[in-house]
């Protein structure tokens, strides 16, 4: 679960610091492009806060197949919770090692 809550706590890091080339070198934007994350944040508020408890923030909902998990994360903006809410996709290898972690969308909750 560990692995879980650091890429969600990395990916909420690189939106703070727009550091979209990590996420790119990592292919965590081929649904949702970096265009679209920064217009969505622009026009909610005013700055991405990281959450004080990340588990507090986030439901995870494991797939049928085991084969990976989708994941809410609500975000924070201006240090208090918002309803704006990150969908992360992460999926699993045969021995439930972490293999691979999309977003699949930002949008108000």
């Amino acid at each position: 679960m560990d692995n879980i809550y650091e890429i969600c706590n990395k990916i909420v890091t690189c939106l703070q610091n727009e550091d979209y080339d990590f996420l790119n070198e990592h292919n965590a934007l081929g649904r949702v492009s970096e265009e679209d994350i920064k217009r969505v944040i622009y026009e909610y508020g005013d700055y991405l806060s990281l959450s004080p408890n990340l588990a507090d923030d986030m439901c995870i909902y494991m797939y049928n197949d085991k084969s990976g998990m989708k994941i809410d994360l609500d975000l924070w903006i201006d240090g208090k919770r918002s309803d704006l809410t990150l969908q992360v996709e992460i999926k699993l290898d045969e021995d439930d090692r972490i293999n691979s972690y999309r977003i699949l969308d930002i949008l108000v909750m």
